[in-house]
């Protein structure tokens, strides 16, 4: 379709962020390669609230490389840096969970969940545990709902893989900044066809450094039809 018949909007333009609830975000600091102290902390949220943003689900890495990220441990940090920031911006804690050898374990002492039920998982970006369908089986049975964090960037999955997924009902994170080719080529066309087919459920930033955050949402144009379908996503973020 030609660009004229077709035209792109900045996102930062649109609005369409304001109210925003970010699912995935790695804000809480020292913590794992995310934002690393509170001067970091300070700058994202400064950006944050110019976007209008409202809620914030940190979501830390848990796995095995990082043994110290109890939900115990977790908690403790969110409670010191609510006290080290003074924001609108409502925070609530999660996790991201790397489907690795540690998991099953981590299911015992609880999960950390995006509202009442969903859990964030994630997998290497090259292959998938031997596992990890069984993995994301049982936590539906055990009254989880699995959402797979960022599906675009897992170089491994084929179309086949998604509609697989979700047949079974397994739940689609988009990362924002895959929609501006931050990631690379593959996962830029892959989170556009996705997101055009109505394959994610949800939309987060996976916010690490400003920086990348706000030089791609300052690149980042989408045609009226996508971001009418991002609305969507914003809206399935609201009602956790």
């Amino acid at each position: 379709m030609f660009s004229f018949l077709n035209p792109k909007k900045n996102i930062l333009e649109s609005g369409i962020l304001a109210g925003m609830t970010d699912v995935h975000c790695h804000l809480l600091p020292g913590v794992d390669d995310g934002v690393a102290n509170l001067e970091e902390a300070h700058r994202a949220l400064d950006f944050m609230e110019s976007l209008g943003v409202r809620r914030i689900f940190l979501t830390p890495h848990i796995m095995e490389d990082m043994v110290d990220n109890t939900p115990a441990y977790l908690r403790e940090r969110l409670d010191w840096f609510r006290g080290q920031v003074e924001t609108p911006i409502e925070f609530h804690l999660a996790a991201e969970y790397m489907l690795d050898n540690g998991f099953a374990s981590r299911r015992k002492e609880g999960l950390l969940t995006l509202g009442r039920d969903r859990v964030l998982v994630e997998t290497s970006y090259l292959s998938a545990p031997y596992d990890m369908e069984q993995t994301l089986y049982e936590l539906q049975a055990e009254g989880l709902q699995p959402v797979l964090a960022h599906v675009e960037r897992y170089m491994y999955m084929e179309e086949g893989d998604y509609d697989r997924l979700r047949e079974h009902g397994i739940e689609f994170q988009l990362n924002l900044m895959s929609l501006v080719g931050t990631y690379g080529q593959l996962p830029y066309e892959k989170a556009h066809r996705m997101l055009d087919e109505g394959y994610y459920k949800f939309v987060g930033s996976d916010y690490h450094r400003r920086s990348v955050y706000e030089g791609s949402l300052r690149h980042l144009k989408l045609t009226k039809k996508q971001l009418d379908k991002l609305k969507i996503l914003l809206g399935n973020n609201n009602d956790l």
